[in-house]
């Protein structure tokens, strides 16, 4: 396990930090419009004045694109995948791929979230293959 520095949570990302620890992904909708965003934030990109409420989404999506990191952050082992991941909502997701040999991974793939403990209080969504399209 890897221990990184503290999170420090505001009220817009705590319902996101709780649901991690609780094996969840939470993804911010227009409750009006329907339309996802991701990253959070206080308002609704498609109208200023609405503000948007955290849903829960089913963690599948596909490699849109990704980068090997050979020589990164000093406290994580390297190489290591990140990759942006379509969700199978529509967003897409800045992630680290996990339990994937380098040489399988391709644009398209089909992934599924999971969760890695970063302490005892703070986990984050990775993605592995999906086993079953």
């Amino acid at each position: 396990m890897v221990t990184l520095s503290p999170v420090i949570t505001d009220n817009l990302s705590a319902a996101w930090w709780q649901a991690n620890q609780d094996h969840r992904l939470l993804v911010q909708r227009n409750p009006v419009s329907g339309a996802w965003q991701w990253y959070p934030r206080a308002h609704c990109i498609d109208d200023l004045s609405v503000a948007p409420q955290w849903v829960q989404v089913s963690g599948r999506g596909t490699v849109f694109t990704y980068s090997v990191i050979h020589r990164g952050h000093t406290r994580l082992d390297a190489p290591y995948v990140c990759a942006v991941i379509e969700l199978e909502e529509g967003p897409l997701m800045l992630s680290q791929l996990h339990d994937i040999p380098v040489e399988d991974i391709s644009i398209g793939m089909q992934v599924m979230v999971t969760f890695t403990a970063l302490d005892s209080s703070t986990s984050l969504p990775v993605f592995q293959a999906r086993s079953n399209p």
